[in-house]
C-alpha cells in the first residue's frame, strides 16, 4: 500500500480540492403538502424556510474546534434542490427532497491548499470532524469520507484515478450548472416539479387549486397543458 504522502499529492496534486471547491453539503428530508394544489404560495415559503433551515444547519456544524470557533462557509454560492420522489395519497403529497448546497470554504487558499490543515498549522487538527473523515481509506462506498479519488488511487491503476478524478468533477460541474442561487429559486422549482407530476399522474388534485383561484379564460391552464383555460379545463 502506497504511504500518507502518496495520497497527499493525490489531493493537492491530482485532485487540487476539489472536495472544498465547492464544498457540497447534502441533506436528505421529507416534506408534506396537504390539500392538493391549494395555497402553493404557502407552500412555497414553507419550502423556502425549510431549506434555509437545512442550510443553517450546515454552517453552524461547520466550525473550527477552537476556543473561539470560526465558521467554514457563509452562504451558498448554489442551490440544487431536487424531488427525490413524489407519493400521492388522496390530496396529500408526500415529497422526497435532496438538497444540495454549494458552499466555498473560508480556508481554502488560491492553490486550493486547507489553510487549517493540521499538516500546515502543526498542532492539533482544529478541522470540523467530517473534515478529517474525508479520503478515509478505511471506509466503503456510501460511507462517511469515501472518497472515489482516494480509493482509485489505492489500486495503483493510472487509468483508474484519471476516470475517478474526471467522474467526479464531470458531477459537481453538473450540480453546479443546475442549481439556483437562491433558496427561493429552488423553492420555485420544486413547485413546477410538482404541478408537472400532478399534470400527468394527478389531476384531481388541481381542481383543489382551481377552486381556490380559478385562472382567466385566456390565460394559461393550470395543468400545465400550455393551453388557454377555457380550452382545457376550462370547457
Amino acid at each position: 500500500m502506497a504511504n500518507a504522502s502518496f495520497f497527499s499529492d493525490i489531493c493537492t496534486v491530482r485532485c487540487k480540492g476539489m472536495c472544498c471547491d465547492p464544498w457540497w453539503g447534502i441533506i436528505s428530508y421529507n416534506a408534506v403538502k396537504n390539500g392538493g394544489l391549494s395555497n402553493l404560495d404557502e407552500f412555497k415559503a414553507e419550502l423556502v424556510k425549510g431549506i434555509k433551515a437545512r442550510e443553517k444547519r450546515i454552517v453552524e456544524g461547520y466550525v473550527t474546534k477552537e476556543a473561539r470557533s470560526r465558521s467554514l462557509f457563509v452562504s451558498p454560492e448554489k442551490y440544487n434542490v431536487t424531488i427525490r420522489e413524489i407519493k400521492i395519497n388522496g390530496n396529500s403529497i408526500a415529497l422526497s427532497i435532496m438538497a444540495m448546497f454549494a458552499f466555498r470554504c473560508l480556508f481554502l487558499s488560491g492553490d486550493k491548499a486547507c489553510m487549517i490543515h493540521p499538516a500546515v498549522i502543526g498542532g492539533d487538527d482544529i478541522r470540523p470532524p467530517h473534515c478529517g473523515y474525508m479520503g478515509s481509506l478505511h471506509v466503503r462506498p456510501g460511507e462517511k469520507g469515501y472518497c472515489r479519488i482516494i480509493h482509485a488511487a489505492e489500486s495503483g491503476i493510472e487509468a483508474e484515478v484519471n476516470r475517478a478524478v474526471q467522474m467526479e468533477k464531470g458531477s459537481s460541474d453538473a450540480h453546479f450548472r443546475g442549481g439556483v442561487k437562491t433558496a427561493e429559486e429552488a423553492a420555485g422549482n420544486l413547485i413546477e416539479w410538482i404541478k408537472a407530476y400532478c399534470a400527468k399522474n394527478a389531476l384531481e388534485l388541481f381542481s383543489l387549486q382551481s377552486e381556490q383561484k380559478q385562472p382567466g379564460r385566456n390565460a394559461p391552464c393550470h395543468c400545465g397543458s400550455g393551453a388557454k383555460f377555457k380550452k382545457c379545463h376550462g370547457r
